[in-house]
Order: structure tokens, then C-alpha cells, then sequence
């Protein structure tokens, strides 16, 4: 069962898709929706984003990015961020892009994936609203938490050895949220406090 919060975003979203998708209608090559979720390390954004794809409610298949798959590294968030906003671009001239998967567990580039520009789009992850995604995207939601809250999800992850990254993460992101400043080009804010 989603939260109330959870049922008013994807409302947001909904309703947000609906008004571009009437305002470019006679726009010949104009992308179909595309939906950001950022916020820093543990404050519930792959959570949501799978929520999202359950609740999707469309014919239309809903097309999702991770940007855990987009870092080459644990250094890499800038560079992840860069990929992201390159696929904005291309998919905003209404061409298909594509993106090229980082394999954690051999520390190399992986297999490369398609994203079609007439699908709507959901990237989630620490950097997915880089500086001019505003102009790319339909809807920016901005998840946070209070620190300990957000360590203790993210240290809790089985799969991840992150307990020693923590710090190097949580840096690269302060620096992200100082240059591109995600939160202030949002379209929605949501603060867990569980």
C-alpha cells in the first residue's frame, strides 16, 4: 500500500505527463514524458521509483534508468550525471539514446541499453537532475531524509559495500548539489522522516 505522499506523487506525475503531452501534440518529434528522482543516498529513491513502475497506469510501458548503473565507480557520480544529462539532450531533439551499463563486480563498462524518445522515461539516483534538466524534463522530484536515517537504509544494503564509501559518496554529492543545485528545480519535494 502506497503512503499518501506516494499517491499524491504519482498523481503529480499523471497530471503533469497529461498537460505536456496536450501542449506538444502538434509538435512533430517531441519526446514523450520524462520523470527525475534525485536526493541523496538513502532517502528512498529506488524505493519509490519501483512503487512508480507498479502503479504505472498507462498502455505505455514506462522505460526505467538507474543511476547506479550509470557511475563507473564509486568516483563516478559526476560522470554518471553527465551520461544522464547527454541522454536529456538527445531524447529532448526527440531521438532515441541509449546508455551503457557499469558491472559493478567486474569494475568495467558492461552492455549497452536503448531508450526510445517516444516512451515516457524514469531516471532515479544521486545526479539525475544535473544542471539544465529543467529544460529537459517534465517532472523533478527531490527526495531527502534526516543523515541518520539515510546512512542506516544505505549501510544496510546486503549487496553494496558501502560502509566504506559512505563519506567519498556523501562529498561527491555535496559537490553535485553545490554545482547543479537539484532541489531548487524540483517540481516536487517529499522529506521521509521513517
Amino acid at each position: 500500500m502506497l503512503s499518501p505522499d506516494f499517491e499524491h506523487i504519482i498523481s503529480h506525475m499523471h497530471d503533469t505527463a497529461s498537460a505536456y503531452l496536450e501542449a506538444v501534440k502538434l509538435v512533430p518529434g517531441a519526446p514523450a514524458p520524462t520523470f527525475l528522482i534525485d536526493g541523496p543516498s538513502g532517502s528512498g529513491k529506488t524505493t519509490l521509483a519501483r512503487q512508480i513502475e507498479l502503479r504505472w497506469n498507462t498502455e505505455e510501458k514506462l522505460q526505467v534508468v538507474h543511476m547506479d548503473d550509470l557511475y563507473p565507480g564509486w568516483d563516478g557520480l559526476g560522470r554518471g550525471s553527465m551520461q544522464a544529462l547527454r541522454m536529456l539532450q538527445e531524447r529532448s531533439r526527440g531521438e532515441d539514446t541509449r546508455w551503457q551499463r557499469y558491472d559493478w563486480e567486474s569494475d568495467s563498462m558492461s552492455e549497452w541499453h536503448s531508450v526510445e524518445a517516444r516512451v515516457p522515461l524514469l531516471i532515479e539516483g544521486c545526479g539525475s537532475s544535473p544542471k539544465g534538466a529543467e529544460e529537459l524534463s517534465q517532472v523533478r522530484l527531490w527526495l531527502d531524509a534526516p543523515a541518520a536515517i539515510r546512512k542506516e537504509r544505505a549501510l544496510s544494503r546486503t549487496e553494496e559495500n558501502f560502509a566504506e564509501h559512505w563519506t567519498q559518496w556523501d562529498e561527491q554529492f555535496a559537490e553535485y548539489c553545490v554545482v547543479h543545485n537539484p532541489q531548487a528545480v524540483a517540481t516536487r519535494v517529499v522529506l521521509s522522516s521513517e
